[in-house]
C-alpha cells in the first residue's frame, strides 16, 4: 500500500479499468506516478484529453498533504493486487482498481450482501434486520450501501448481534450519506466492520456513482438477499450485477399487493432462490459457525521497511522524523508514508510534540 495508489483515483475523468491498464504497463502505482510525459503517451491508454488531465493532476497534487489527510480521517487504502483486497471482488470483470477503507480491512471469509428499497415497509425492515442478526451470528459478514430503508435495517441488525458488517459508499468516505446514518457508520468501525468506498475522499455522492456502488456489492459477496424492490429499482441493478458474476440471487417474497414486493417477487419468476429466511442462506452454503472459537485479533504484518523504523522507534524511545531521516536515507516523501501505515496498522502513535513513539500494550 503506497501513497501513488492512493493518488490515481483523484485524477478526474481516470476510471479503474484505466488505472488497472497503466499499472499493468508500468508494474506499480509508484511506476506510474513517476513516468515520463512520452512514456504515459505513447502508451495510448488514455485519451488525449485524459492524458492532459492526469498530467496537470500530477504535477498539482502534493502527496506528503495527501498522506496527511488520509492519516488524519482514518482512511487505508488498497489495490486489487493486494491481500487487503477482498477476493470475490478482485475476481470480477471491472474491479475497483483502488479501495479506500476505514475500520478493518475488508477481508471476510463469508460474505452476503442485502439490498432492497429506501421507502421499506415495515415488513421489510423487520426481515432485513431479523435476516442480518440471523447470519451475523453465524459468522457471515453483511454487505450493504448504508442507505435510508433496508441497508440501514440490515447494518443494524448485525451491530444488534456485535458482528461485523460492510458499508459500501457511493462517495468520498469524508462524506456522511445519508447524514442520519453518522452514528450507524461510526458503530460499523467500532464493532470490526468496514466502511468501504472507491472514490476519493472529497466525492459527493452524485447519482451516476450508486449503480457503480452496487456492483462492488455484488463483487465481494457470495450471494445477494434482496429483500423488497419496486420494478425498477436500483438493488434490481445489483442482482443483475450478481449474476453477471456467478453469484447466487435469493429473493424475499412479498404482497401482490405492495409495488415495492413486485421486483422481488418477478425474480423469484424469472429463477431467484425463493428466500423465507436466513436458515435458507445458510443451508445453500453450508454456513455453521463453531462455537467458543473467538477470532483473535492481530497486527497487520510490517514490510522491510516498516520494521526498519517500528525497531529505530523501538531502540531510541522517542524520535521525530528528522531523526529517522537521517539514520534511514528515505526521502520525505517515502517516510511520511511509513509512519503513516506504522500508526494504521497499531504500531506507532503521534505525541502532540510531533513525535513518535511505541503504541501502548505492545
Amino acid at each position: 500500500m503506497d501513497i501513488y495508489a492512493a493518488a490515481l483515483p483523484g485524477c478526474p475523468g481516470l476510471g479503474a479499468k484505466n488505472i488497472r491498464e497503466l499499472i499493468d504497463h508500468f508494474n506499480t502505482p509508484e511506476d506510474v506516478w513517476n513516468a515520463s510525459e512520452k512514456d504515459i503517451i505513447d502508451l495510448h491508454v488514455l485519451t488525449p484529453a485524459r492524458e492532459k488531465a492526469f498530467l496537470k493532476y500530477r504535477r498539482e497534487t502534493d502527496l506528503e498533504k495527501l498522506g496527511k489527510k488520509l492519516l488524519g480521517l482514518g482512511i487505508r487504502w488498497c489495490t486489487w493486487e493486494d491481500s487487503t483486497y477482498p477476493s470475490l471482488l478482485a475476481e470480477t470483470s471491472n474491479p475497483p482498481a483502488v479501495l479506500y477503507y476505514m475500520g478493518t480491512s475488508p477481508v471476510f471469509e463469508k460474505t452476503i450482501g442485502i439490498v432492497g428499497s429506501r421507502k421499506a415497509t415495515a415488513y421489510g425492515i423487520e426481515t432485513a434486520g431479523q435476516f442480518a442478526r440471523v447470519l451475523s451470528k453465524e459468522g457471515v459478514t453483511v454487505v450493504s450501501g448504508g442507505a435510508r430503508g433496508i441497508d440501514s435495517a440490515s447494518h443494524s441488525g448485525v451491530l444488534q448481534e456485535k458482528g461485523s458488517t460492510v458499508v459500501v459508499m457511493a462517495c468520498g468516505l469524508d462524506k456522511v450519506y445519508p447524514p442520519e446514518n453518522r452514528n450507524l457508520f461510526q458503530q460499523v468501525i467500532d464493532n470490526g466492520g468496514t466502511l468501504l468506498s472507491e472514490y476519493p475522499p472529497g466525492t459527493p455522492p452524485l447519482g451516476r456513482q450508486f449503480p457503480a456502488r452496487n456492483r462492488i456489492i455484488a463483487g465481494m459477496s457470495r450471494g445477494v438477499i434482496v429483500v423488497e424492490a419496486a420494478e425498477r429499482s436500483g438493488s434490481l441493478i445489483t442482482s443483475d450485477f450478481a449474476l453477471e458474476e456467478g453469484r447466487d440471487v435469493f429473493s424475499v417474497p412479498g404482497s401482490i399487493w405492495i409495488d415495492s414486493c413486485k421486483g422481488t417477487n418477478q425474480l423469484i419468476r424469472n429463477g431467484a432462490i425463493c428466500c423465507t429466511s436466513a436458515e435458507d442462506v445458510l443451508s445453500e452454503y453450508n454456513w455453521k459457525e463453531e462455537k467458543g472459537k473467538p477470532e483473535s485479533k492481530y497486527l497487520e504484518p510490517l514490510t522491510i521497511e516498516e520494521e526498519y523504523v517500528f525497531h529505530f522507534c523501538q531502540t531510541e524511545g522517542e524520535v521525530n522524523s528528522e531523526d529517522i531521516l537521517q539514520h534511514s536515507g528515505f526521502s520525505v516523501v517515502k517516510l511520511t508514508m511509513i509512519l503513516l501505515q506504522l500508526q494504521l496498522k497499531g504500531y506507532i502513535q503521534e505525541t502532540e510534540q510531533g513525535r513518535y513513539i511505541i503504541k501502548t500494550g505492545l
